[in-house]
């Protein structure tokens, strides 16, 4: 074959980039993308997709209420009650802390359910431009490209600069910690968890997802910390340290079995002894007793 029958192939046109997204004309501002480019798109894994945390998870909050210092050495104790027989007595010491770690358990799962529904009902919602019509959705709705309108009040939920005309003044003291508020124009860029205050406007979702500014920014400071009342504090001090004086006595009943040597049965009968120091049902008490505050407020 000659080099003049040879015919090269042009090579295919390079898929729209986010920077070619974001100089859109007036024509693409007007009318937005389509319903079919949107769901294209969201398939495609262009889609504002966030792990939406609002408290923690199940898992955690057992492993919290289940596997915690004090619960740990009470069925430790309640275990060698059992080994020797002493059932009654493993099961007062043991069932006190069971049926505290369920109270708390209940609570804590309540909690979180009803914290869930509220953030569901209070997460804000976009107007997006979608076949040339203006319709509220979900931030998980919004997909890359997709054209935003913003009022005064609105948050802003993607990353992406500010289309077509107009000016806003703009919130971004949850971002920066500046409380000036900040002007924007067309062509300036927009983070999502900040607030228009005056003025109105459009705006392309240019980052979506966790690509986010505010998910980066979040995403190191979501851990849960749990804020104790100043009883619960206290009660916790006092366990802690009975706990710790009954490990001493412990560690001088094993000390002295072992130079008188005593049989390692009396040792762990006499060492079961020392679990009465820990009142087990001063935890069930205060538990309780927020429990039933718990329920009288919400009655």
């Amino acid at each position: 074959m000659s080099e003049h029958d040879r015919t090269t192939t042009p090579p295919a046109p390079a898929p729209p980039t986010v920077a070619m997204q974001a100089s859109p004309t007036a024509t693409d501002i007007t009318l937005g993308l389509s319903e079919a480019e949107a769901q294209r798109r969201r398939a495609a894994g262009q889609g504002n997709r966030a792990p939406f945390k609002t408290s923690r998870s199940y898992g955690r909050i057992v492993r919290d209420n289940v596997f915690n210092f004090i619960n740990n050495v009470l069925f430790t104790l309640g275990a060698l009650l059992i080994a020797l027989g002493r059932y009654l007595d493993a099961l007062i010491s043991v069932g006190v802390i069971a049926l505290n770690t369920i109270v708390s358990l209940v609570q804590e799962v309540r909690a979180k359910i009803l914290l869930d529904r509220i953030a569901i009902l209070t997460r804000p919602k976009a107007t997006v431009i979608r076949d040339g019509r203006q319709r509220e959705v979900d931030p998980n709705e919004i997909v890359l490209g997709d054209v935003i309108v913003l009022h005064a009040g609105d948050q802003v939920v993607v990353d992406g600069p500010m289309v077509g005309s107009g000016r806003m003044e703009m919130d971004e003291s949850l971002l920066t910690g500046e409380s000036d508020l900040v002007s924007k124009r067309p062509g300036d860029q927009l983070l999502s968890g900040s607030f228009c205050v005056t003025g109105g406007g459009m705006y392309l979702a240019e980052k979506v997802g966790t690509d986010t500014y505010v998910f980066k920014l979040t995403a190191g400071a979501q851990a849960f910390r749990r804020v104790l009342t100043p009883l619960q504090s206290r009660v916790n001090i006092i366990i802690r340290s009975l706990l710790l004086i009954a490990l001493s006595f412990e560690i001088l009943v094993v000390v002295k079995s072992f130079l008188d040597d005593i049989p390692f049965v009396e040792t762990v009968r006499m060492s079961t002894v020392i679990v009465a120091l820990i009142p087990n049902g001063l935890v069930l008490s205060i538990a309780l007793a927020y429990a039933l505050g718990a329920v009288r407020m919400a009655g």
